[in-house]
This record gives structure tokens, C-alpha cells and sequence, in this order.
């Protein structure tokens, strides 16, 4: 029974690590039929329905960027890290993703508190998973297709074709909002990446008694650990 927990947890350990090295480790839906628990952080605000091929394209577009990025060898890891914060503030809702990873808490947070840790939370994200590029091993991004609900809000359903290994499916949430078309979601195999993030950042607030300041400076201490400053 241990083991194949054990087995379990690797395999999982390796999904999320797939995500990671290929930069792309945003999630805060669940694969049902319900509607997403992060669209619920977004409902109150209204934008216009997207159009067929819209969201689709996007991602393709983003995937292709990633691809080329992580491949090309002449890129130095100083350049990959600044080309993907850039990737990720043209594609992603990054402010609302940040907001809902910290939950209840951001309601708490005072002005000054919010704007560390945005800051925080885009640097924790983008060294999080730039410390990962070098383990890139020619896995190939598929788009399969996309579907509109009724909100007018897209998913685009990809697959991650792994040399020797099973595919991983990776759905994307779109939404539009102030003119602009952004990720707003990542599901791969059923597992929430953001959803996790939350329940992980939701437990350091806790564990320092629901001292903010106390879990922003253990946020940046992470920060500072995952790319050590030269």
C-alpha cells in the first residue's frame, strides 16, 4: 500500500513538474461540469464574448513563444526568465490570479501589503518556474480545440506529447476583460495548480498566526532562495 502511494505521489509530482518546465503552471479550475471555481473570483466583472478561433489562437501563440524559447540553446538563463515574466504578463490575468491564490486573506491585506505582495507573487511564480527550464526535453504542445460557453468565456483543450511518456492533457481557461483576452485558468490532468497554491499559501498564513507581513517576508525569503541574488 505504501508504495503505491508512493507511485502515486511521483507520478503526480511528475505532472506538475511537466507544467513547470514548460512554464505554464497557472491553474484554479476543476475538469467538471460545474462552472470553474475560479470564475467565481471574476464574475463580478463583465466583458465581451470571444469569438471562435479567439482563444485558440492565443494559446497556440503562447505555446509556440514557449517552445521556441525553452529550445533555443543560445539563450542564456537570464534572457529565458525575462522573456517568460513577459510571456506571462501578455497572456495571463497575473493581478487576478495573485488575488485569488491569497483568498480571504487579500480582503485583509492593506494597501501597502497588497502591493508587495503582487510583486511578490509574479517574482515567486516567475523564478519558481524559470528554475526549471533547463530540465526542457522536446516536449511538443497540441492544441486540440476550443469550446465558448454561454458567458461568452473560452476553453482551449492542448495536449503535452511526451517523448517516451504518456500525453498530458492541459486545459485552458480564457476569458476577456478591459479589451484584452487572458488565461484566467490552467487544469492539467484534473489537477489545479493555482487551487494548490492557494491551499499552500492559505497554510503559511495560518502557520504564522495570520500575520501577513510575518508571510510576505517568508514569501520573499522563498523568492530569494529559489534564484539566489549573484
Amino acid at each position: 500500500m505504501n508504495f503505491r502511494r508512493r507511485e502515486l505521489d511521483r507520478q503526480e509530482l511528475s505532472r506538475r513538474n511537466l507544467l513547470c518546465r514548460f512554464g505554464l503552471g497557472l491553474a484554479a479550475v476543476l475538469l467538471t461540469a460545474a462552472p470553474p471555481l475560479a470564475a467565481t473570483t471574476w464574475a463580478a466583472s463583465s466583458g465581451r464574448t470571444l469569438e471562435p478561433g479567439e482563444a485558440k489562437g492565443l494559446i497556440k501563440a503562447l505555446g509556440d513563444a514557449a517552445i521556441a524559447m525553452l529550445s533555443d540553446k543560445t539563450m542564456s538563463g537570464t534572457e529565458k526568465t525575462r522573456q517568460f515574466r513577459h510571456l506571462l504578463n501578455q497572456s495571463f490575468a497575473l493581478k487576478g490570479i495573485a488575488r485569488f491564490a491569497l483568498g480571504r486573506y487579500w480582503r485583509r491585506a492593506d494597501f501597502d501589503q497588497r502591493r508587495r505582495y503582487l510583486k511578490l507573487f509574479e517574482d515567486y511564480i516567475v523564478n519558481s518556474y524559470a528554475a526549471r527550464f533547463g530540465n526542457f526535453a522536446s516536449e511538443q504542445f497540441v492544441v486540440m480545440g476550443e469550446s465558448i460557453d454561454d458567458r461568452g468565456w473560452a476553453v482551449v483543450a492542448t495536449r503535452i506529447q511526451r517523448p517516451g511518456g504518456d500525453p498530458v492533457e492541459v486545459f485552458w481557461h480564457l476569458r476577456e476583460r478591459l479589451g484584452a483576452v487572458r488565461v484566467v485558468d490552467v487544469v492539467i490532468d484534473g489537477i489545479s495548480m493555482s487551487l494548490t497554491q492557494r491551499s499552500d499559501f492559505a497554510a503559511s498564513v495560518r502557520t504564522v498566526g495570520g500575520d501577513l507581513d510575518a508571510f510576505l517576508d517568508t514569501l520573499e525569503a522563498k523568492v530569494r532562495n529559489i534564484n539566489p541574488a549573484p
